[in-house]
């Protein structure tokens, strides 16, 4: 029982206090209030960046658990009485729910254990990166010739990014106990990240805090992006929750009265990058340039001027350790791997859509009829909410949707289509979304049969 206990119960509950905090901690850097559902999400990026920097050097890498959980109480300490909280509990329940839906396949097997390795074998090689990036960093001094340092300096000394994978190790160093059986527990909490952050956006929209709980949860569980994290696709949740958090920061810095307003947009492009390294510009590029236009319009060139100045002095300090490593990472052979890896075939364009009825997501459902027309109309019902959303000027959600999808696609028509089906599972939880928000506003119209 207690090999169920810790990865489950205590793993993700000291994610959580380390991100509630972590998240006061840039509110209170930033001079903005977060919206309450948003705090943990910024806070889980915090939490990474902060120990992210840490190990950039196998002198500081020691206090990357230390840094972090300083941070974290800094940020409830300097918050203290400052701010009445009440916990949303449609918010709560559904990023509960998600996490629950992520562990279950775990869970109920009755005992410790961890999906993928067979089809996805990607799981060993990133525990060791994790391992020794938490107590060397990127050093392999030290190291005799072996499969353990091959696997490094194919890896870790060619500048993979590493944000990922440093709530496992910072979370891993606090719980005890082997990281590898907290590898699920941390893509589940990622996915209650995600439920949270697409809660959010649901509220520009959906007045019931129930109906935005139930289409958080639902999106959340896109069924090309829960068929990666059956394999241990950690890189993908690992974007997947962070595009509709950068989508919810937006507003705040086109609206940014001070350049302190800027740094939670820096923190979550910086996020990106140290997911991605270089790769995150494609999912960056929509956010950044609508803010940018935005600030233009609203702010008049000089301030908008000065805002870009100033967001690219923090993104350059939070990204630091993803700048420092592109240039190697870009010149390794990491990238210029078998254009199918794992897949059997390239996937279909259609599983963007989230519906995909098959055990194994590199199949093709065995009712193809039923599941095309689910597929059309989740894309009619999707095009129809973003439609709906630009006519009321509520940008978050279509920057949202049409940002994750456009660089999904963009993603598939210029790279391989191992590269373009991480792309499909990052963006699916966008259609579903949409398509569900579009119900949710025919109910709250009093259209139920629609």
């Amino acid at each position: 029982m207690s090999t169920l206990l810790v990865p489950w119960l205590a793993f993700p509950a000291v994610l959580g206090v380390l991100s509630f905090g972590c998240g006061l901690l840039l509110e209170r850097a930033s001079a903005l209030r977060l919206p309450r559902t948003l705090v943990l999400p910024s806070g889980f990026a915090v939490l990474s960046l902060v120990a992210q920097l840490a190990t950039m050097s196998a002198a500081t890498a020691q206090f990357a658990v230390p840094a972090v959980v300083a941070a974290a109480a800094a940020g409830l300490g300097l918050s203290l009485g400052r701010r009445r909280w009440r916990v949303d509990g449609w918010a709560a329940a559904a990023a509960l729910a998600a996490l629950a839906a992520y562990a279950a396949p775990i869970v109920l097997s009755g005992h410790a254990t961890f999906a993928g390795y067979i089809k996805l074998d990607d799981d060993s090689s990133l525990l060791a990166v994790t391992d020794r990036a938490m107590e060397h960093g990127r050093s392999l001094a030290g190291l005799e010739p072996s499969t353990y340092l091959r696997v490094l300096q194919t890896l870790l000394a060619q500048g993979y990014p590493l944000a990922t994978f440093m709530p496992l190790g910072v979370g891993g160093a606090l719980v005890g106990g082997d990281t590898l059986w907290l590898y699920q527990p941390c893509l589940a909490f990622m996915a209650a990240m995600l439920a949270l952050s697409l809660y959010e956006l649901g509220g520009k929209v959906i007045g019931s805090r129930r109906l935005r709980a139930v289409v958080a949860f639902i999106a959340a569980q896109s069924a090309l992006l829960y068929g990666y994290a059956l394999w241990g696709g950690i890189k993908e949740l690992g974007t997947a929750w962070a595009v509709p958090l950068l989508a919810s920061v937006v507003p705040p810095a086109i609206r940014a009265e001070r350049l302190r307003h800027l740094i939670p947009l820096a923190a979550v492009s910086a996020l990106l990058l140290g997911v991605l390294n270089v790769g995150a510009a494609v999912w960056l590029a929509p956010a950044l340039a609508f803010a940018l236009v935005a600030m233009l319009r609203a702010q008049g060139l000089r301030n908008a001027l000065r805002g870009v100045a100033a967001f690219a002095a923090f993104l350059a300090v939070l990204a630091l350790p993803t700048i420092v490593s592109a240039p190697r990472f870009i010149s390794s052979n990491i990238v210029t791997f078998s254009p199918l890896a794992n897949l059997l075939r390239p996937l279909s364009p259609l599983q963007i859509a989230g519906i995909w009825p098959v055990g194994d997501f590199r199949f093709n459902p065995n009712r193809a009829g039923p599941t095309d027309l689910l597929v059309a109309v989740a894309l009619a019902a999707c095009i129809a909410t973003v439609a709906w959303a630009l006519r009321r000027r509520v940008w978050e959600l279509p920057l949202f949707v049409v940002g994750a999808v456009t660089s999904a696609f963009v993603l598939y028509g210029t790279s391989s289509p191992w590269i373009a089906g991480k792309a499909f599972a990052t963006a699916s939880p966008a259609v579903p979304f949409a398509a569900l928000i579009a119900c949710a506003l025919l109910i709250q119209g009093g259209r139920p049969v629609e």
